[in-house]
């Protein structure tokens, strides 16, 4: 993994928020992962019985990873490995999101939503 300094002069970040990061230098691996089971009804009600996500399919699957079949080799020169940043403003990070200043060997996100509506009849 290439090192380099990182220098940030400014940041300024609104919200971040359900398993995101935000990382200024280097890491070897980012994994955020998240699940959300977002219900939604027209009127107030909460049965005593939701929130069990082995109930949904999308929870409970397996994500297919790539393969790799071939060996990669690579040679990096940096004649002044040094990151300058002047201003960073981000509005938001959310749901495994990643926001990065450095190098990173790995970085593996996941997230999983299911989103229900009830409608009155």
């Amino acid at each position: 993994m290439i090192s380099r300094f990182s220098h940030v002069t400014t940041a300024y970040v609104n919200s971040i928020g359900i398993s995101s990061v935000f990382q200024i230098g280097d890491s070897m691996q980012v994994k955020p992962s998240v699940k959300v089971l977002a219900v939604q009804r027209e009127e107030e009600r909460y049965y005593g019985t939701e929130g069990d996500l082995s109930q949904y399919q999308i929870f409970e699957e397996e994500i297919p990873q790539p393969l790799f079949y071939e060996q990669l080799t690579t040679n990096f020169f940096h004649e002044n490995p040094k990151i300058n940043v002047q201003t960073i403003n981000i509005i938001a990070l959310s749901s495994s999101a990643v926001f990065q200043i450095g190098s990173t060997r790995d970085i593996i996100c996941e997230t999983r939503t299911k989103h229900i509506r009830h409608y009155k009849d």
